[in-house]
């Protein structure tokens, strides 16, 4: 992602869509703080009270060739994120595939978002060489499995009670989209 975008919402506000820099550290660590209270969080890897993320190699992880970071922004704060990683970049067997992550505050699912995230990861994992790319969702989001199968991955296994999360006992669909034949 070379440069910024202007992104309609479903419901017509106009957000940005940029890729994540070092500049933007304190903007991320307050997003992630305020996902992991919103209800409609629905990942394992984001809780309430997690202390922030190292700040340099956060800041390291933003600006390598081998992973991309985005934040969506309403203004001066960010209202989504995501991110592609290639596993084991370099390694001549098996780095040639990589992981998705999106996350949307509650207020703004449903706007094309985590499709717009998604679109933008395939051109990156084109443009990357990359095979195969992975996702897992939990079982409770169904709005996130839904937008990964429309975009055509394919459930292709579960990680039974991969995390106690309020009393439940939460799985994860593991997923995957081979995008090149």
């Amino acid at each position: 992602m070379k440069r910024a975008i202007q992104f309609k919402l479903k419901n017509g506000k106009i957000v940005t869509i940029r890729r994540t820099r070092g500049y933007d550290y304190e903007a991320q660590m307050k997003f992630m703080e305020k996902f992991s209270k919103d209800p409609g969080a629905f990942n394992t890897w984001q809780y309430a009270g997690q202390p922030k993320k190292d700040k340099e190699k956060s800041i390291k992880m933003y600006e390598s060739d081998d992973c991309l970071f985005v934040s969506v922004w309403d203004g001066n704060n960010i209202i989504a994120m995501g991110n592609i990683e290639k596993y084991r970049a370099g390694h001549p067997y098996s780095g040639r595939s990589a992981g998705v992550a999106v996350s949307v505050l509650q207020k703004y699912t449903h706007n094309g978002i985590g499709s717009k995230l998604l679109d933008i990861f395939e051109k990156w994992a084109h443009e990357n060489n990359i095979h195969v790319l992975y996702a897992g969702v939990r079982h409770t989001n169904l709005a996130s499995l839904g937008n990964c199968m429309k975009h055509g991955y394919e459930i292709t296994g579960i990680k039974h009670d991969s995390a106690y999360i309020n009393g439940e006992w939460i799985h994860e669909y593991i997923l995957e989209k081979i995008i090149e034949k």
